[in-house]
């Protein structure tokens, strides 16, 4: 349970929007850059954008640091999923329903009541927003998702965090030296390697979000370059702490080749015990998201694949306040109690209905007749038909 009221929650955006990966960075603000030191580790770049099957709309930062936010991005054609509703997917299969037999739908999403219903004081919420002073978070384009969320919200707690993000990036290409075909972050209009770009911000804390981009390039090595990526971020800023955030999954079988949620789960199960040994925090912020299954949830993916809308970025949003306030010593719903599938519902089919009303319907004899056993026949209530998720 939690004392007091949360003030400062997240203001709703009115419609998802399907992120781009092509070429855009993501920006902070802070120091004059310096001149980028030259490293040298070379890969192909894994582009999102060659694999979804959609990728639309752009953003465009200026090298000032203004963020002009592009046209409003095209409703994405509907996945072939179930519709979803805002907390669960309740999908029934008409083959799953045999005459006036009954089935039970299946729950496609966990219940995140516990994490939307966190409450703090004006006094809590403060802190919380504090523990994010001097914070960085870097990634890719599922993060620049949220970057572009946070930018178009009107809540403070969302308006103070700095990021560095990027399409496509990934921990192989952190690595790449500076050049035009680098997908580093832009900091004040040009590229760094992202340890430089943390360091000209001044962090204290940096959140990392990485790993989508890299499965398919083989895994060791992509779990090896974590803590080379983290080693060379504390060469430069030695006092700062690090958390990592777990790669988030693809839409079910939207995977392609190494891209699956199969790796992503083994990659972030490797990461989160490299967390573990180093002293790193991490966020466990792939099975939140998921259908309970594995497999991103349909109503937070916004194209089909891999990237997400806003109503995930709003589980993005709890979930960072709930670290922040465990940081902090405050009462926070474990995540046993978070991740709670609902109770499966029932389905009644039409035939069932039809005799219940008939039954209902017909006069009282005032005759007095042997009580009969109830027979064996399970009830439920039709699954809601929701719009899909945008």
């Amino acid at each position: 349970m939690r004392v007091g009221r949360w003030i400062g929650a997240p203001a709703a955006v009115g419609a998802a929007f399907v992120l781009s990966a092509c070429e855009f960075m993501g920006l902070t603000t802070g120091e004059t850059p310096v001149e980028p030191a030259e490293v040298s580790v070379s890969a192909d770049a894994i582009r999102l954008e060659d694999q979804a099957p959609a990728a639309m709309g752009l953003d465009v930062v200026s090298s000032t640091g203004e963020i002009h936010v592009g046209p409003e991005d095209p409703t994405p054609t509907p996945t072939p999923t179930e519709a979803v509703s805002e907390n669960t997917v309740t999908a029934v299969s008409e083959n799953s329903v045999s005459g006036n037999a009954a089935s039970v739908a299946v729950e496609g999403a966990y219940d995140l009541t516990a994490l939307r219903n966190m409450n703090f004081s004006e006094e809590q919420m403060a802190e919380i927003m504090a523990f994010y002073d001097g914070a960085v978070f870097a990634g890719d384009s599922v993060l620049l998702g949220f970057r572009n969320y946070a930018a178009r919200s009107s809540d403070g707690f969302l308006k103070q965090l700095q990021f560095l993000a990027s399409g496509s990036f990934s921990l192989h290409n952190a690595f790449w030296p500076v050049n035009d075909k680098s997908v580093h972050p832009l900091y004040q209009g040009e590229q760094h390697p992202v340890w430089e770009s943390i360091q000209m911000v001044g962090a204290k804390k940096a959140f990392l979000f990485f790993g989508i981009n890299d499965v398919s390039l083989g895994m060791d090595e992509s779990i090896s370059l974590y803590p080379q990526l983290i080693g060379k971020i504390k060469e430069l800023s030695p006092d700062i702490e690090i958390t990592i955030i777990s790669a988030t999954y693809t839409l079910k079988d939207a995977g392609t080749k190494g891209l699956n949620n199969t790796n992503l789960a083994a990659f972030n199960e490797a990461i989160k015990a490299q967390a573990e040994e180093n002293g790193w925090g991490y966020i466990d912020m792939a099975t939140v998201l998921s259908d309970g299954e594995g497999n991103l949830a349909a109503q937070y993916c916004s194209d089909g694949f891999v990237h997400e809308t806003a109503a995930a970025y709003e589980v993005w949003t709890k979930m960072l306040i709930r670290h922040a306030a465990e940081q902090l010593g405050y009462e926070t719903p474990e995540m046993e109690e978070i991740l709670v599938m609902p109770e499966p519902t029932e389905t009644v089919s039409e035939n069932a209905a039809e005799e219940k009303t008939a039954e209902e319907a017909e006069p009282s004899t005032g005759e007095t007749t042997e009580e009969q056993p109830e027979e064996n026949t399970e009830e439920s209530v039709a699954a809601e038909e929701t719009p899909a998720a945008q």
